[in-house]
This record gives C-alpha cells, structure tokens and sequence, in this order.
C-alpha cells in the first residue's frame, strides 16, 4: 500500500492547484477506502471476539450455574446432615454437653437435663455446682488436669436428682480441637449408670450373703456330723457293751437307758433338718385342733425336768399360769406348740449351768403369750438380732462349749409366725434370757379336758389278741424281725410277707385275717398299689400304713389312697399297740 507520506509530498508538488485539489481528494478517499477497510477488518475481528466471549461467557454461566446447583446440593446434603446428627444428639439417652475454654456451656442435648429431671429453663449453670455430690467436689478439678495432661478424662460423679436422690453418672471427657489444633473446649459424654450400681451393690451383697451362707452350711456340716455322731456313738457302744456276758441287770437297764436317749435325740436331730427343709419349701401347714395347753406344758416340763436330771444339773424348773382347766381349751396345733415349747425349754437348760428355769404362760390383748425365763449365761447384744437365722450360734467352731445345730431358734419363729404369732427375745450377758412368744388365743366351747381324753391315747397292758390274725409286709429282714418281737407278748398270730406280689398272694388265699400292717416303699410293687388290690379283695379289713418317706402332714394322701391309719418310722412298741388296738377292738 502506498505511504500517506509519500502521496502528500507528491502533491505538494503539483504547480495546478486544481490537479492539486484533484489529488487530494483522490487522498482523502484512499484514506477513507483504507480507514473502512482497517474498520471492516477490526469489526470482524471485534466479531469474531465477541463469538468468542460469548462462548466462554456460556461456558462460565454455565459452570456457574452447576456449581451453584452443587453449591444448593452441599447446602442440602450440610443440612441434612446437621439435622441428622442433631437427631441423634438429641435422640440419645447419654447426656452430651460442650463447654467452652471458660467453662460456659454452649452446647447440651435435652438428655443432659432429663439425667437430673430438669429441663433446659429450670438448669441453672450458676448453681450447678451445689448438685455434685459433696464426696465428687473435686471433679472439675481432676477433669481439668486429666484434659490437659491426656486430652480425656473418665470418672464416675454423683448428681443431685430433682427428687432428691444422688444418681450415679459415667462420663467420659474429651478435648475438642479446630484446623489448626488449638483447643476450643471440651465435650462431656454422661450415662445413667444408677440402676447397674444398684444392680452390682446387690450382687456383692448377695455374694458376701452366698459366701457367709457356705460358710455357715460349712459349720453346719461340722455341726451335723459332730451332733450325729455323737449319739450314734452311744448307741453303737452300749448296743456293744450289752453283748458282755458278766454284766448285772441294773447295769444292763442303764445301758439301755443310754441306748434310748440317745435314740430319741437322734431323731430330734433328723426331724429338725427335716421340718427346716419343709419350712423352707412351705410344705408345712398348721393344724387347728382343740388342745389342752395346761396338758401340753405339763409333758414339756416332765421332759425338761428329766432332762435335768439326766445332765446332772442343779436347776428348778417353775410354771406359772392363771389359766384354769375352764380356760386352757384351745383351738392349736398341738403337736409344733408343744416342739415350740420343747425348744425353748431345752435351749433354757441347755445355756443354764445351775439356777433356774422359768415357764409361763397368760391371756394379754386376745393372745395366748408365753415366756421362758432362764438365769443361764445369756446373750451379748450384739447377737441378739441373729440368733434366729439358720445355723448361728454365738460359737461356732471346735471350740463351741454347747452342742446344738443352731437350727432350734429357727424353726420357733418359723413355726410362731405360721400360726400367726411372733417372738421377742431379751437377754443380758451373765444374767439369762427371756423368751417372748404369743399366739393368737381361741377358745374352744369344750369346758375342760375329761380324765377319759387324758388317758385314751394310752396303750392298754396285758393284751390278749390270741384270737387275732395279722399280716405284716415289709421287704427288710431287720423290721420284720422288730415288728415280730413287739406283737409277741400280745399273743396275736402273725404272718409276714417280704414283698407286696406276696402279700396280694397270701391275702387272696386267707379269707380270716384281722389286719394288714404295710410297708408303703417297696420295690416293684409299692404299699399304696397293694392298697389298690387289697381293697378289689376285701374292702373292709384294717390296713395301717407303715412308712420312713412321708411326713406327718401328709398322712391325708395315704389315709385317701384306701389306708386306714400310718405309723411314721422308727415304729415304738406303745404307739404300735394304741393304732392297732383301736382296730382290733373294733373287729
């Protein structure tokens, strides 16, 4: 293209002005032709931006737009999110609170209040303070510590419960921190932990209850096998000893005389446990029988007053009632009043070296109360609230100067507290004891017992039952043999059997017998099927249960089963003879 510069000095040179003017013009249009085509050039270039812009300008709206849709999907998903954990926060049952580097708390879910039964407006932080409990005071203190030195604390803290009560909390504290690991504050994380506490008290409770209770089945075996066989010892040695041939017959009476008190304390021994066991497992009912308290007492002192003189002690036994033979007809159980009675009383002569017993009984607000007083060596006081629990004695051990099980106390106020008594208990170290029980008082419409029901439970002498039969079933040798010997002087015919398929056998084939005395625990056929068949055969004969598995209330359940009376084992000659006369008379 030609040079502005030049055009201008060329007509610069022109002499004609017109040529002058005419080569200007042609100058200026060359300028403008070139001025439109450097603007058509700049415009397309401009254009061409501008398509370029644009595109990039799309392309920036719409990364825009998207990253302001992700920008609305975080902001969703942040809250989502946020109310997610906030639903949990405030959904959990652990307390959850965030505190400040002052102190303050800036964060609590409602469970952090409802710990205490408070709500968010009736938490006072100012005075929350006065909720610890006075021992855990020094909790803040510790947390800090531990926070600053390991970044968590765990402890357990006593707070104060809107109603009242201390509940037990298990935190655990951690140290909050930003980006950068400058510590913001703290977050206590609190559990109820009240019910397990009380849960685990109880479980060491009924440890060390577990524990003192092999412990003292322990001594209770110790006990057992020195009360046992120390009996057992006599019988066995004198049993011995009357096989000597150069001993006297006063000798020989004393010696059974041994043999038979020790006999009977062992079965006091057996039934003891036994009437434990059953008062434990509620398997003994209370029977409600018209009774003669004034007769009862008098075979309970009769007793203590032998025993006395068996042990060779100094001591005088006193009764002391206003009740008459008008007033003393009750409605009882006799037979656990008088085991009630013979208890204390043997516990009162037991404990007494020399002085005196005491029994009395009298009429107070509706009940029947009776007291045993004893000048014996007493109780201290601080065993006085165990004396009735199973197995206790003040000493125990080898060491222990009085025999007993220490199961005596614990079937009284058992049995008192079934017949809708109680018992009381006073005692000073030295100077005696006093047993308090009463019971309640119901008089029977009888004026008093008759001489005829003292005595209708004895045994009549000089039998003669010679024209009687009676069969005797048992399947071991050695009853036999015993049964045999006590029928001997009565004169009644016997026959044996020594199983129940013999005596079915030999009542089907003797059409005269008078009676059946039966063993209930046989093999293969026991006493109550015999029963059965007894009764297919002959409805009417007398059958006496004989038996060492029952117990004396459940006689009911034989006596159903078709038997007409039960002798409980060891079997004595005089209880024998009074059930058998009552149906031999009859026949």
């Amino acid at each position: 293209m030609v040079c502005f510069s030049e055009i201008i000095i060329g007509i610069g040179s022109l002499s004609n002005p017109l040529s002058a003017l005419a080569g200007l013009i042609v100058f200026v249009c060359a300028i403008v032709v070139y001025l439109l085509f450097r603007l058509r050039k700049t415009r397309y270039n401009l254009e061409r931006k501008c398509m370029q812009v644009k595109a990039e300008n799309d392309t920036l709206l719409k990364k825009l737009s998207d990253i302001e849709k992700q920008s609305e999907q975080f902001k969703k998903e942040q809250i989502k999110t946020a109310n997610y954990y906030r639903m949990l926060i405030e959904s959990a049952d652990d307390g959850i609170s965030f505190y400040d580097n002052e102190g303050q708390l800036k964060f609590s879910n409602p469970a952090f209040y409802s710990l205490l039964g408070l709500t968010k407006d009736s938490y006072n932080i100012e005075t929350s303070v006065e909720l610890i409990h006075p021992d855990d005071r020094d909790f803040h203190v510790r947390r800090e510590a531990e926070l600053k030195e390991r970044g968590f604390f765990e402890s357990e803290l006593r707070l104060l419960h809107k109603d009242g009560h201390y509940v037990f909390l298990s935190t655990r504290s951690v140290s909050v921190r930003d980006e950068s690991g400058e510590v913001t504050g703290s977050l206590i994380i609190s559990r109820d932990i009240t019910k397990l506490k009380k849960e685990h008290e109880e479980l060491i409770k009924a440890n060390m209850v577990a524990e003192a209770s092999n412990k003292l089945k322990s001594t209770f075996l110790a006990n057992i096998s020195h009360e046992v066989r120390t009996p057992l010892n006599s019988v066995v040695g004198f049993s011995n000893l009357l096989l000597a041939e150069d001993i006297t017959k006063e000798v020989r009476e004393q010696y059974f005389e041994h043999i038979t008190y020790n006999s009977e304390k062992l079965l006091q021994i057996i039934g003891d446990i036994i009437d434990l066991s059953r008062l434990e497992s509620s398997q003994i009912e209370i029977i409600n029988e018209e009774v003669s308290v004034n007769q009862i007492v008098k075979e309970v002192v009769d007793e203590a007053r032998q025993v006395i003189r068996r042990n060779e002690k100094t001591i005088t036994v006193s009764v002391i009632t206003p009740l008459d033979n008008n007033s003393d007809r009750i409605l009882s159980d006799r037979v656990w009043l008088k085991r009630v009675l013979n208890h204390l009383m043997d516990n009162a002569i037991k404990f007494t070296l020399d002085g005196s017993v005491e029994l009395s009984y009298y009429l107070q607000n509706g009940d029947l109360v009776f007291k045993v007083r004893d000048t014996g060596i007493g109780i201290n006081k601080e065993n006085l609230g165990r004396i009735f629990e199973e197995f206790q004695q003040e000493v125990d051990g080898h060491h222990r100067p009085f025999e007993g099980l220490g199961i005596g106390l614990t079937l009284v106020k058992e049995v008192i507290g079934k017949m809708g008594g109680k018992i009381l208990v006073q005692s000073e170290k030295g100077i005696g004891s006093v047993f308090t029980f009463s019971i309640p008082y119901r008089q029977t419409e009888t004026a008093k017992l008759k001489t005829e029901d003292l005595q209708k439970d004895q045994p009549e002498k000089n039998l003669d039952w010679s024209a009687y039969k009676c069969l005797l079933v048992d399947d071991n040798v050695d009853v036999l043999t015993y049964l045999k010997r006590i029928l001997l002087d009565t004169g009644i015919n016997v026959i044996s059997a020594n199983s129940g398929a013999e005596a079915i056998d030999i009542i089907s084939k003797t059409s005269d017998l008078d009676l059946i005395l039966l063993d209930l625990q046989m093999p293969e056929i026991n006493g109550l099927e015999v029963t059965k068949e007894i009764r297919k055969i002959n409805s009417k004969i007398p059958v006496i249960a004989q038996t060492a598995y029952i117990f004396e209330d459940d006689k009911a359940g034989i006596l159903a089963a078709g038997c007409d009376a039960c002798l409980i084992k060891p079997i004595l000659k005089d209880n024998l003879i009074t059930v058998m006369s009552s149906f031999i008379k009859s026949v």
